[in-house]
């Protein structure tokens, strides 16, 4: 691994990694512990940890180039998960040389140690809010090299990885293909993602495609991302009109979410206060400008 400059969108295209055998919005998703090959060397594993946190489980991703693995975002510590990780990876001719983590929750990371301890690999980062080094490098040879973007909103140590030659990037739980995932507030910020979703869209092209860390495939990602970075503005400018209303600042989650359901009210209440904080921030920038005119 070296670390280098950020990632520019400097790579060509390349007609022979095609996405073909993909989980696409609308489709079925693969069946959990029945890897997918999505592009050549790029493998996907539907973790077994459904739920109303996760959808369809966790995304585990492994990517394989010559005699050398990563596995990014390695989910539960189930063992008949453990298991398959192992085969794709020995199937390949490989061996693991790190795991990557895309952020510290634990639907993503629980399994870390576990992979780790069986092939004597390290983990980048340390499980908790660690942060690996923008524009990293990973090169596991046969023209297959990660290179990490920092990638801060949905928590602040959020990481993606990008794949140039595959014309994919793995966003973990910054870009999912079917919502704007949630703020883990206080630790993710909504200035962070929108730089972050921002970042991406200005790196890749409507070519590329993005991965996320659960759920389907992201096609046409820089034409999605302007779409859902316009979400995004759209309710905080609707926060921002409920409190011009008088609406008190703890019934604003009721009445932006009033349909959803108990099990996903707190992510609800932390995007809100997400909100929250940004439309305080930005009052208090606008009156620090205001008083050294």
């Amino acid at each position: 691994m070296s670390s280098g400059p950020p990632v520019q969108n400097e790579y060509r295209r390349d007609d022979s990694c095609r996405i073909d055998a993909i989980w696409d919005v609308g489709g079925a998703p693969p069946r959990p512990e029945e890897p997918v090959e999505v592009t050549d060397g790029v493998h996907l594993l539907l973790a077994p940890n459904a739920n109303h946190w996760t959808y369809e489980g966790t995304n585990t991703w492994i990517v394989v180039g010559e005699g050398r693995a990563v596995v990014i975002d390695p989910g539960p510590t189930d063992p008949d998960h453990l298991d398959r990780i192992d085969e794709v990876v020995r199937g390949a001719g490989a061996r693991v040389e790190t795991i990557l983590l895309s952020h510290h929750h634990g639907d993503h990371s629980q399994a870390a140690h576990a992979v780790a301890e069986r092939w004597q690999a390290p983990i980048r980062p340390r499980i908790q809010h660690g942060i690996i080094p923008d524009g990293t490098r990973i090169d596991l040879g046969r023209r297959t090299e990660i290179r990490t973007l920092t990638t801060p909103g949905h928590t602040s140590d959020g990481v993606s990885f990008s794949l140039g030659d595959r014309r994919v990037m793995l966003t973990g739980d910054t870009v999912l293909a079917r919502f704007n995932p949630y703020i883990s507030h206080p630790d993710g910020t909504i200035a962070d993602m929108l730089g972050s979703m921002a970042r991406i869209a200005g790196l890749v092209d409507d070519d590329w495609t993005l991965l996320p860390g659960h759920g389907p495939a992201v096609r046409e990602p820089t034409t999605y991302l302007r779409a859902r970075i316009a979400d995004r503005q759209r309710r905080i400018d609707q926060v921002a009109g409920l409190l011009a209303d008088g609406v008190a600042r703890d019934q604003v989650t009721d009445h932006v979410y009033a349909k959803v359901d108990d099990q996903r009210r707190p992510a609800a209440r932390a995007s809100v206060e997400a909100i929250l904080h940004y439309l305080d921030t930005r009052a208090l920038g606008k009156r620090e400008k205001g008083s050294t005119v």
